[in-house]
């Protein structure tokens, strides 16, 4: 995607990048970005993720101060795919 620059607080310049992620496959729809934040000389970079699996969800988060490891948002996917199947087979709690 195209960057996006703006000005900070204190007039420093940020680049803004956006990317697609490559999600393993896992529920019934999934969806996830990549936002690299550079400004000055500090780089922070998120991974953003939601898996639904019928009418529940789940997001996640991986960021760091340099590039997220794929296979640690992956497993962090895939895992939490998986547990939330297993809650919705146990049925929901009543409130």
């Amino acid at each position: 995607m195209r960057p996006v620059h703006g000005a900070g607080r204190r007039g420093a310049v940020r680049d803004v990048r956006v990317t697609g992620l490559t999600l393993p496959e896992a529920g019934d729809a999934r969806q996830g970005l990549r936002v690299t934040v550079r400004a000055e000389d500090a780089v922070l970079t998120v991974d953003l993720v939601a898996v639904r699996l019928g009418d529940d969800a789940i997001s996640l988060t991986n960021g760091t101060l340099a590039e997220p490891a794929d296979d640690a948002t992956w497993t962090a996917v895939g895992t939490g795919a998986e547990r939330l199947a297993e809650v919705r087979r146990q049925g929901r709690a009543q409130v």
